[in-house]
């Protein structure tokens, strides 16, 4: 067929362009396939036609690719009818080719709720989260680190009630390692179920909003803190339009919701209590150990924080005893409860506390490093007792963090976060000096009981005195010359109070001292001692003591040594002696110009004669030490005085006189916070009713005088109180109660050595049928 000249150059035309492209998909397959002569294919890739009718879509974008190598997305391009494809960027592949293209994500299944095997002690808060989600609110559970926030969810999550409302939509989403929002949905749609891909957060939100369902975003403190407004902005749009009793539970580590998220329920979770903490061991470490005495032990040094127990107890699981775990846990403390190859907050303690560490700021940082020290925290309206007032926004940062625990009235770290810190985040030098400061003046206000402000002094210090304590053990080491004189202090204070133990005064003693320091320490501790009933121990230190006084030439020091010596001898019963140790320390007051030892010797003399029934002598004693008392202003040794007096007017039958000496006493003894005094003037009253045969006020007077023999670690006094008891319930027909209690004096009177006294409790006894 023959066409114009004109026709015949448009068709070369045409048919020239087409050669053209043709051509050049060739040579670019051919190039391609020289490049890549023998790919092999991704793993999960599916192999289709590079063919107009094997076109794979996926999210309605033509994919296309280079031969055996990664895959190119675009808009698709069909040349001719050789059924080319082509997408920006990609390769034009002839007839036949293969193109690899991975496999298209499908949805997952939702996961369920994990279950929580065990869940002790926390009935009141679980049945308040499942009370609040039954009711359409949402709920935050704070706390501490390892204080139990999951436990609590989860066995929420599982609760009948919940799992009756909610079906199989209740979810449980771990935001641990989440630094934003965007990764927190991430973790949703993973255990939602939800294919990743575009729009992510609508379909995510979507999901939740379908139907009711219950959405527990745990560990949210990860997201509230790196990324504050995207964590709240996202929970507001998990509530915001959801269907209807679509309820959320957050697990925040601090101590209430975080900021900027309102209208949510809150629970803040405690401390375990004893009996939830020993169960919950025993629970973990197996019945082997349930009913052993150590349980208790063991979980009241880890201040009821579930994560420390359970992790001590599964080391418990294979131990036949806890002794060995005992001492691997006073060596190692937390240390020992990480129990993992990779620990995490789940796995270890230590970890979980390193969490919040990490995440204070340097203020924050300095008060826990404090605290650690302080073992009863300090007043909750007055943390300035021990710090600064440039750290107060520090200690809103703990409280806001729940690194601090508000018992009412007070707040302190929990011990096993005490002890972490202190072990490893020790106070800077210049902030722990600071703090060491104001427990020296705490300690030297404990030197004012016995005197005329002494209750103010009892009330100010006896809440602090553990604090005061460790904060002086610790530091003695490195500071002796400034804190071992408040050693003696100390041990004055514990003597009228009862309060603490020996450890510290002994550790004190076995450091490098001062002579006329150890001494003092040693005659205080002496005195400790005698009051609570240690008599050999105390003749000991006693005996240390004087020679140091001799050779320092302390001759105020001698006295007072000598003087507690005769107060043995006169408890033992050895009056002779006591009157020879009294009679060398008389004149050493005098020559120290000691008006107070002075009177006091007059005193012990007194009650001496007393004692012996030289009535007449002994209150000629008396009436010459009262007035020396008065002349010095103390109050203590008036109050004693008095009542001594009255004790002598009792025995001589003057009741009225006895009465009214026993009741201008009892008011000073309460006035310079002396316990034990304050206890003798009771039991006085309370003879003196029984006396009178007003057996109910006098029960009523012994049972207000035994527990502070008790508290004060008075043997004695204790053991005077029981047999005053004991014969009571004698005078009323109660033979058995009468024995029990006699018996139980008698053992007090044995461990003393008082022999007066045992015989005497013995004649009672004797008179029981």
């Amino acid at each position: 067929m023959w066409v114009g000249l004109e026709a015949a150059d448009k068709l070369g035309s045409v048919v020239g362009a087409v050669c053209s492209v043709l051509g050049l998909g060739l040579s670019a397959y051919g190039l391609v396939r020289a490049r890549n002569p023998e790919s092999p294919a991704p793993a999960g890739a599916a192999a289709v036609t590079n063919s107009l009718a094997d076109v794979t879509t996926a999210e309605l974008v033509l994919q296309a690719g280079t031969i055996g190598g990664g895959v190119a997305a675009g808009d698709g391009n069909v040349v001719g009818d050789h059924n080319l494809v082509a997408g920006p960027g990609g390769v034009v592949a002839g007839p036949g080719a293969q193109v690899l293209l991975p496999a298209l994500v499908s949805p997952a299944e939702p996961l369920p709720p994990p279950a929580v095997d065990l869940c002790v002690g926390r009935d009141t808060q679980v049945a308040g989260v499942v009370a609040g989600w039954k009711a359409g609110r949402s709920v935050v559970v704070a706390g501490g680190p390892g204080i139990g926030k999951s436990t609590v969810l989860g066995r929420a999550v599982t609760d009948p009630a919940i799992v009756a409302a909610f079906g199989a939509r209740r979810f449980v989403v771990s935001c641990d390692g989440a630094e934003s929002a965007a990764a927190v949905v991430d973790k949703m749609a993973l255990v939602l179920g939800v294919a990743p891909g575009e729009h992510l957060r609508n379909r995510v939100l979507a999901f939740v909003r379908e139907a009711p369902c219950v959405l527990i975003l745990d560990n949210f403190e990860t997201p509230a803190d790196a990324d504050p407004a995207g964590a709240v902005g996202l929970v507001a749009e998990v509530r915001a339009g959801a269907a209807d009793s679509t309820v959320v539970g957050i697990g925040y580590r601090g101590g209430g919701a975080p900021v900027g998220l309102t209208g949510m329920a809150e629970t803040v979770l405690g401390p375990l209590s004893p009996a939830a903490a020993a169960e919950v061991f025993s629970e973990v470490a197996g019945d082997r150990h349930r009913g052993d005495p150590m349980v208790t032990v063991l979980v009241a040094e880890l201040d009821g924080v579930p994560l420390a127990i359970t992790l001590l107890a599964t080391l418990a699981r294979s131990e036949a005893g806890l002794d060995t775990l005992m001492a691997a846990w006073r060596a190692k403390r937390t240390d020992l409860l990480a129990h993992a190859a990779r620990p995490d907050r789940t796995s270890s303690l230590p970890v979980s506390i390193e969490l919040s560490w990490d995440r204070l700021s340097s203020d924050a940082r300095t008060v826990l490093s404090l605290a650690a020290l302080l073992p009863d925290g300090w007043p909750r309206d007055r943390p300035g007792l021990y710090l600064p007032d440039e750290f107060a926004a520090g200690v809103i940062e703990l409280g806001r963090r729940a690194l601090v625990h508000s018992d009412h009235p007070r707040q302190r770290c929990l011990a096993p976060i005490r002890r972490h810190v202190a072990a490893h985040h020790p106070p800077e030098p210049a902030a722990l000096a600071r703090l060491v400061a104001r427990v020296q003046t705490l300690a030297e206000l404990a030197d004012r009981v016995g005197d005329e402000a002494g209750s103010e002094a009892v009330a100010t210090v006896v809440p602090e005195f553990t604090n005061i304590v460790d904060v002086i053990q610790a530091r003695l080491p490195h500071d002796p010359a400034p804190l071992a004189p408040l050693v003696r202090k100390l041990l004055l204070f514990q003597r009228f109070t009862g309060l603490g133990d020996d450890r510290l005064a002994r550790e004190t003693l076995s450091s490098d001292l001062e002579p006329l320091t150890r001494a003092d320490i040693a005659s205080a501790l002496g005195e400790l001692y005698t009051g609570r009933g240690e008599n050999s121990r105390a003749r000991k230190l006693f005996d240390q003591a004087l020679p140091l006084y001799r050779r320092a030439g302390s001759v105020l020091g001698e006295a007072n040594c000598l003087s507690n010596l005769g107060e043995l001898e006169f408890i033992e019963s050895d009056n002779a002696r006591a009157s020879e140790l009294y009679g060398q320390a008389l004149p050493l007051y005098r020559r120290a110009g000691s008006v107070l030892g002075e009177a006091n010797c007059l005193r012990n003399l007194g009650e001496l004669e007393f004692n012996e029934s030289d009535n007449v002598r002994a209150r000629e004693l008396f009436d010459k030490a009262l007035p020396l008392y008065q002349r010095v202003g103390d109050v203590l040794g008036e109050a004693n005085c008095l009542r001594n007096l009255g004790t002598l007017e009792f025995y001589e039958s003057d009741n009225v006189r006895a009465r009214e000496l026993y009741g201008q006493a009892l008011p000073l003894y309460q006035r310079v916070g002396d316990v034990l005094g304050e206890a003798n003037c009771l039991r006085n009253l309370g003879e003196l009713e029984f006396y009178e045969s007003d057996n109910v006020r006098a029960r009523e007077l012994f049972d207000q005088a035994l527990p502070l023999y008790q508290r004060v670690g008075s043997v004695l006094g204790e053991a005077n109180c029981l047999r005053n008891l004991g014969t009571l319930e004698f005078f009323e027909s109660d033979n058995v109660r009468a024995r029990e209690l006699l018996d139980q004096a008698m053992t007090l009177y044995q461990r003393i050595g008082d022999r007066y006294s045992q015989e005497l409790t013995y004649t009672w006894l004797a008179r029981l049928p």
